[in-house]
């Protein structure tokens, strides 16, 4: 397979496509943005140590993200556009590195690690689908966000 260096919901097709994922072969791009766990790459199906869904319809999934100190989350993908909101914990809050990697011939390689610093007050941010990534909590204090992920408009016509 090609090197896999994407967004989120270009992963997912690209996997949902991909010969070793023939589970999902059968499924349109549609079909598994509507039903996003049911990609093995999804943020609750590759990561539910961290990421539970608190709720769910054809229009969004609102995901709790939790993340302890010192704890790596797996790596996985967000294929949905989405609104990220949390208190970061100000000047002793969380700080983590942020992980993004590649897909090249059935092996996960770095392309980049990012450290985020925590900052004073509540943050609420617009995400574009992200790629393979994943978060490591290096401070204190636990990483606690929500994320709420929007379904494509043909969810809610199915």
């Amino acid at each position: 397979m090609r090197r896999q260096a994407i967004n989120g919901f270009a992963f997912v097709v690209a996997m949902s496509l991909a010969p070793a994922a023939a589970s999902a072969q059968s499924r349109t791009p549609a079909e598994v943005l509507c039903y996003p766990a049911s990609n093995q790459f999804d943020a609750v199906t590759a990561a539910p140590s961290s990421h539970r869904v608190v709720f769910e319809d054809e229009h969004v999934r609102v995901l709790e993200i939790v993340l302890p100190p010192l704890a790596v989350e797996p790596i996985h993908v967000h294929a949905l556009p989405s609104v990220i909101t949390g208190d970061t914990g100000g000047d002793e809050g969380a700080r983590f590195l942020y992980t993004t990697y590649e897909y090249d011939d059935g092996e996960w390689t770095v392309l980049e690690r990012t450290e985020i610093l925590p900052t004073p007050g509540r943050r609420t941010v617009y995400a574009e689908p992200e790629g393979p990534h994943s978060i490591s909590n290096i401070g204190a204090v636990p990483v606690r966000f929500q994320r709420i992920e929007i379904k494509p408009e043909a969810c809610a016509n199915n």
